[in-house]
């Protein structure tokens, strides 16, 4: 039998690189091959990791072989390993093979979805699904483990802090001070507080004297000397949450670079610092501290020019992909962008039964979809005892079967008490949410631009900016203007 294999990581080989587990696997499919006389003609290893076919071109490339009838058949780790996408990705992949009569071998079954008998079809389909609802799942429990390991001090983010190594310790990874960069963070917190040095001038000192950091960026930045200056890290907390009203820090286990009494001094002056003002003016921007562009990440800026000047939003990053507009068609597009939201809002309490019972409609079939498959797989182990007593099955062939559906009634059962447990009521949420959207667009017209101001940060973490496309001459669109608000609520 001519076959190819098929070999991908997937989230559960988390201790171990792509490379590691790749080559572990083909090594197991290898020998796999060899026990049962199986010709291995091709190896396909999936180096990218993406859910859907699209996304996977080594799956692209053994699909349109296996539709070609190269092999009498595939073989994989298990079956998760074909598809954990979409049901239209699965049904995809169920047709190729069945047409092709292509089997697919795995380490506990060989699947022919071109025999009459439909019990490998139907046993395909069902372990297909299985994963998919599995993989929902497992990131429900990754995101729930996470959340859970920075509560008890540990590292989970892929981006380091300026300043920390990270390694190893117990169950997962807790930050080391890294002994040069560690001594960068000290200079720049003890020229800010008590040098009294501003963090232009830091910044130059930082790219005068040649201090590289852990970015991409060639330069230092005025934003990056900021966020140094602001993150709680450096006094031993873990970063959990900072988009919302109250902050989430957690006590981290790792040793602090900065100490409190410093640290606090630095906030402190970071506030008074935050919206610079010429000396004896007023806030003249009422967008301050609060719109950034989504190309670059930087804070737009309020540009005044000429006589009788029309102010403009801008980004100053050189080569930035977004182009400049009137402060005053920003400002409409905000308070148009929340109104959008307040009806929104508003539209969900007042369908809340609905709107409920349409989310509660659809979990209720997929609890009736594994109730059903729970019957079915407890009539398929008495099924296989009554074989097993009439003589058709072994003892190990019924031992073997067993084994398979009892694991799938495992994880039936668990993934039932999961959609159980699943809870869409954002109803607090919302109700906090409408009196303040209510009082920004009832009052916000009326008010100066530093009332405006306080009164955006009442609710708005940030804006972020985006306008790709620039007005035609002597047509200004606002439509070109796209801004995406978080919320603090």
């Amino acid at each position: 039998m001519n076959v190819a294999i098929y070999i991908r990581k997937s989230r559960e080989d988390r201790e171990e690189t792509r490379e590691e587990t790749l080559q572990r696997h083909e090594n197991i499919l290898i020998d796999y091959c060899s026990k049962n006389n199986l010709s291995i003609i091709k190896k396909y290893k999936e180096i990218v990791s993406g859910e859907s076919i699209e996304k996977r071109p080594q799956m692209q490339l053994l699909l349109d072989d296996v539709k070609n009838n190269l092999y009498d058949g595939v073989v994989v780790v298990e079956l998760e390993r074909l598809s954990r996408g979409n049901q239209i990705d699965q049904a995809e992949i169920l047709e190729i093979f069945k047409k092709s009569k292509t089997k697919i071998y795995t380490l506990n079954k060989v699947y022919d979805l071109s025999s009459e008998d439909e019990f490998d079809e139907e046993f395909f389909e069902f372990g297909l699904f299985m994963s998919r609802r599995e993989y929902k799942i497992i990131k429900r429990r990754l995101i729930r483990g996470k959340k859970q390991a920075q509560k008890e001090g540990y590292f989970i983010s892929a981006t380091l802090p300026y300043g920390y190594n990270k390694e190893k310790q117990g169950k997962g990874y807790v930050l080391i001070p890294n002994e040069k960069e560690s001594q960068i963070v000290q200079t720049i917190f003890e020229k800010y507080v008590n040098q009294n040095q501003s963090i232009l001038e830091i910044r130059n000192f930082l790219n005068n004297n040649g201090i590289n950091h852990n970015t991409k960026a060639d330069k230092w930045t005025t934003q990056r000397v900021r966020r140094i200056l602001s993150n709680k890290t450096y006094i031993g907390y873990i970063v959990a949450e900072t988009k919302t009203e109250n902050p989430i820090y957690y006590e981290g286990n790792h040793l602090p670079i900065i100490d409190e009494t410093t640290f606090n001094k630095a906030q402190e002056k970071l506030k008074i610092k935050l919206v610079r003002t010429k000396r004896g003016s007023a806030l003249q921007n009422p967008l301050a501290s609060l719109l950034y562009c989504s190309d670059c990440g930087k804070l737009l800026h309020r540009n005044i020019a000429g006589k009788n000047p029309e102010t403009k939003y801008s980004c100053r990053t050189v080569g930035c992909s977004n182009v400049q507009e009137y402060c005053y068609i920003v400002e409409n597009k905000l308070i148009s962008e929340l109104q959008s939201e307040l009806k929104n809002f508003n539209y969900f309490l007042s369908n809340y039964e609905s709107e409920m019972k349409s989310k509660q409609v659809t979990i209720n079939k997929e609890i009736n979809i594994i109730e059903n498959e729970i019957i079915k797989k407890e009539n398929m182990i008495n099924k296989a005892c009554e074989l097993l007593e009439e003589g058709i099955y072994s003892k190990e062939k019924y031992l073997n079967r067993v084994n398979i559906l009892e694991q799938d009634l495992k994880a039936l059962k668990s993934n039932l008490n999961d959609l159980k447990s699943l809870n869409y009521d954002e109803t607090e949420r919302y109700t906090t949410a409408i009196p303040i959207l209510e009082k920004v667009l009832q009052k916000y017209w009326d008010l100066k631009p530093k009332q405006k101001n306080d009164l955006l940060k009442s609710i708005i973490e940030k804006i972020e900016y985006t306008k790709t496309e620039r007005n035609k001459k002597g047509n200004i669109d606002p439509d070109l203007v796209k801004l995406k608000i978080y919320l603090k609520i």
